[in-house]
């Protein structure tokens, strides 16, 4: 790692000049990630889903709303719960009348499905964000904290329609997803998808994290919007006292058949320990602190090496109780659990010849950079409820594997490094597929090496036998290794925020951990 503190001119075109070789150019910044962290969440935006999007990112972006109901498209302002033969053998005895208004929310990748879980997880690490910016007070603060706010209440308004209404036997139950009845034409914008929509059934996973990511909006917007507040905390209670009747109905597995991803998940006691987490967080009642205490979660092992994701969600609950649970009793074992999560990543990190904290040995999984991110982000939170800036070297390592630092020399970041990812499988970024379509745009992660076959798509033969880092294609055609997602590029936004508010502090000095 080369140390450029005491360089005393900043700017982009820099190089190394070796014996035989010269180094690719870079840029030497005290500010170097601040605009990643703008562009990754721009990409938000542009994942709207019925809202008019304007040419904000450049020319070429701008569209109409995205299933708003106008012809062609049928929209999600009167979806019906889908039916059939195949609804029926997958959710039997599930019948549900009338039409729903599901508008708004983030389109979950390069589909137009809206999915609850992922969306979730997603709208929790952006709410993440807004509370990083705030603790550290980061130069970032002015720039990013309204964009935060908008996007997240964009995201949860859509979060509070998937939940059911009252006078319907599951009334407070989160509807899983959302999405059409076959895939949507690829590719094609938003606005034009011919495809009609429906509702699937309510599963108590996607209730629960609605239950969590609503709670810790509650926290997070009672200072700005009390009013707000008080709703998302209100919808946030109702879908817990759901789950408590209906604790059984499990996501299956359909393996995308039907037009949409599954996001099937029949282990949810990570999801009640979330769920109890937040609402604790959010409210202090004693009843939610017995829940989370008397949890099994509470005491596992919450940091598996190999990341956690939407199925995964002890890890969040975690790291919420170290960053702001410092009323609870066992605090002290809450951020040593962390640290000793963060301690096996950086281990294992080290052993890595590129310096990401990720290596599986049975296989790099899909979303491996998300996997990458979310790792980042665990060691991360080490740092911030220490004074260990060891921790903070890691992540600033681990960020430079994405960047290009890794067994491809390929950055994933749109925008960003000498060779970047630029034709990522997206519908409406579909540039190489139409012309008429724009290219993705800056601050998007592509889902990265995928090493795994999947039972819902067929693997792509130009992948088999190579070595697991290197099972990347920047192709439109690769969905397997170059789709992107929105529980990607969220973690991307809090590390980018993270790098950018310890910058002028480390490597000289440590920042000071959270006020806990």
């Amino acid at each position: 790692m080369l140390d450029f503190t005491h360089l005393d001119q900043q700017g982009a075109g820099f190089w190394i000049d070796g014996l035989t070789q010269r180094s690719h150019p870079f840029e030497v910044t005290s500010r170097l990630y601040d605009r990643l962290a703008g562009d990754a969440l721009g990409f938000f935006y542009l994942m709207r889903s019925g809202t008019p999007i304007v040419d904000s990112v450049g020319p070429g972006y701008g569209r109409p709303a995205g299933h708003a109901g106008q012809p062609p498209n049928r929209g999600d302002t009167t979806v019906r719960a889908w039916t059939g033969t195949d609804a029926e053998r997958l959710y039997p005895g599930w019948h549900c009348e009338g039409e729903f208004d599901l508008s708004g929310g983030w389109y979950d990748a390069g589909d137009y499905g809206k999915y609850v879980t992922s969306g979730a997880i997603a709208a929790w690490q952006l709410l993440s964000t807004l509370d990083l910016l705030l603790k550290t007070q980061s130069a970032l603060n002015s720039k990013l904290a309204d964009p935060i706010r908008d996007e997240c209440r964009w995201q949860l308004d859509w979060l509070m329609r998937m939940q059911v209404p009252a006078g319907d036997p599951l009334f407070g139950m989160a509807f899983h997803r959302v999405h059409g009845r076959h895939w949507s034409p690829m590719p094609g914008w938003a606005h034009e998808d011919p495809t009609e929509r429906v509702v699937h059934r309510p599963s108590t996973g996607a209730t629960l994290q609605l239950a969590a990511v609503a709670a810790q909006g509650a926290r997070l917007f009672r200072s700005a919007d009390p009013g707000y507040a008080e709703t998302l905390l209100t919808a946030a209670r109702a879908a817990y006292e759901a789950a408590q009747r209906h604790p059984d109905l499990i996501a299956p597995d359909d393996h995308a058949h039907f037009g949409g991803g599954p996001y099937g998940d029949d282990r949810l006691e990570d999801d009640w320990y979330w769920a109890a987490v937040e609402l604790w967080l959010a409210t202090n009642d004693d009843r939610y602190r017995r829940h989370l205490m008397s949890s099994p979660e509470h005491v596992t092992d919450a940091f598996d090496v190999t990341g956690f994701d939407f199925d995964r969600v002890t890890a969040p609950a975690r790291l919420d109780l170290a960053l702001v649970g410092g009323d609870l009793a066992d605090h002290a074992q809450v951020i040593n659990s962390v640290r000793r999560g963060a301690d096996r990543l950086v281990e294992l990190q080290g052993h890595q010849p590129w310096g990401q904290p990720y290596a599986p040995t049975d296989g790099w999984d899909w979303g491996s950079n998300g996997r990458i991110l979310n790792n980042l982000v665990v060691i991360a939170v080490a740092h911030l409820v220490s004074e260990d800036s060891r921790y903070a070297a890691a992540v600033a390592e681990g960020m430079d594997y994405l960047l290009g630092r890794n067994a491809l020399g390929q950055s994933y970041i749109t925008g960003y490094g000498t060779d970047y990812t630029a034709h990522q499988r997206t519908r409406q970024f579909g540039h190489d597929l139409d012309p008429a379509l724009p290219l993705p745009p800056p601050g998007a992660i592509a889902g990265g090496a995928n090493s795994r076959p999947s039972p819902d798509f067929p693997y792509d033969s130009r992948l088999l036998g190579l070595p697991p880092q290197c099972c990347y294609l920047d192709e439109p055609t690769s969905e397997v290794t170059n789709d992107v997602c929105i529980r990607w590029n969220a973690p991307l936004v809090w590390i980018a925020t993270y790098l950018s508010a310890i910058s002028g502090y480390w490597p000289v000095s440590t920042p000071e951990p959270f006020d806990i």
